[in-house]
């Protein structure tokens, strides 16, 4: 996780001047200075241009600057430092506290223990401390609803590393199972293994999550995963979804390939979607039909079942 990009200022940094925590207040007062926590100040203007996400990671580093013993943030907290999918920001920060520690939840700070027992404890590289990986994963799928649950557990599983972690420590489902079986009721258990049976490390994007649990839950066939595509030149494309018995394949457009850097490498965004129409009729040209669809058709299953109909997918009599 990248260092949070304010300065945060305390009365702890000039320890010896009396005086100093009174300018604190005053420049607070003035506009000048903002402040985020209990003895906490950031430019204000600087904050004001700052992202939600920024902001939520700041408030998370002053709690880490003023708190008598570093905090182990947990559950939805964690899961935004690790990186892992994610419909909004949380409500709040929550951090985890031994069982019987009698620490209430106040301003703003939900203090809980964690569901899955014994706590593993991480070391982000900026300070601050966060469940483990695994753990937060098991976490948060018992917080999402099925779908960004499946989101969360696809992410885990996949090669790619999360955005945390400068390398990939690979997770299999067994991994993900001996957290599972420290759950400590049976529905805590049955709800998260539910999850587990469901997500494919294949998928790494929510679109591609989500879009995947409504096509089971639309009674469509189930598709596979990263399929590539070949013509005479070699590879054509490794598309998101195919169906082979239709030769149909499926495309979740995210705006990231338009906007982040790392889909863009460096090209602009009518470059982009050049490289995405000459990929496309490489497609088509092997014999296959294409269906795109957005992020709103990704939340929405009625939107996601006039796209596939329209495209001719026939949808199964059983659930699967």
């Amino acid at each position: 996780m990248a260092d949070f990009p304010l300065r945060i200022r305390t009365s702890a940094d000039k320890p010896y001047e009396e005086a100093w925590p009174r300018e604190l207040s005053r420049r607070a007062k003035s506009g000048e200075l903002l402040r985020i926590r209990h003895g906490c100040y950031v430019d204000a203007q600087s904050w004001g241009q700052l992202e939600d996400e920024q902001r939520y990671r700041g408030m998370l580093k002053a709690m880490t600057s003023t708190a008598r013993r570093p905090p182990l943030f947990g559950a939805e907290t964690a899961g935004v430092l690790w990186g892992f999918p994610r419909s909004d920001l949380p409500p709040d920060i929550q951090v985890i506290v031994p069982v019987g520690s009698g620490r209430k939840s106040s301003n703003g700070v939900r203090r809980m223990t964690s569901p899955a027992g014994e706590v593993s404890a991480e070391a982000m590289g900026c300070g601050l401390r966060v469940t483990g990986k695994i753990q937060t994963a098991v976490d948060l799928c018992m917080i999402y609803d099925f779908p960004w649950a499946v989101a969360v557990m696809d992410r885990l599983l996949n090669t790619k590393p999360l955005p945390a972690e400068s390398r990939k420590r690979p997770v299999t489902k067994a991994d993900v199972e001996d957290l599972i079986a420290l759950l400590p009721s049976g529905a805590k258990r049955r709800k998260v293994r539910r999850v587990l049976d469901f997500a494919d490390g294949s998928a790494m994007y929510p679109g591609e999550s989500l879009s995947r649990v409504y096509i089971a839950e639309l009674r469509f066939p189930a598709p596979e995963l990263q399929y590539r595509v070949m013509d005479e030149l070699g590879l054509a494309a490794v598309v998101d979804f195919w169906w082979k018995d239709h030769a149909l394949v499926g495309e979740f457009d995210g705006r990231g390939k338009y906007q982040k850097p790392e889909y863009m490498q460096g090209k602009t965004v009518a470059q982009v979607v050049i490289d995405e129409k000459n990929r496309e009729n490489r497609i088509r040209a092997t014999g296959k039909n294409v269906v795109r669809w957005e992020w709103k058709e990704a939340t929405n299953p009625q939107l996601l079942l006039r796209e596939l109909t329209k495209a001719g997918l026939p949808r199964i009599n059983r659930r699967p």
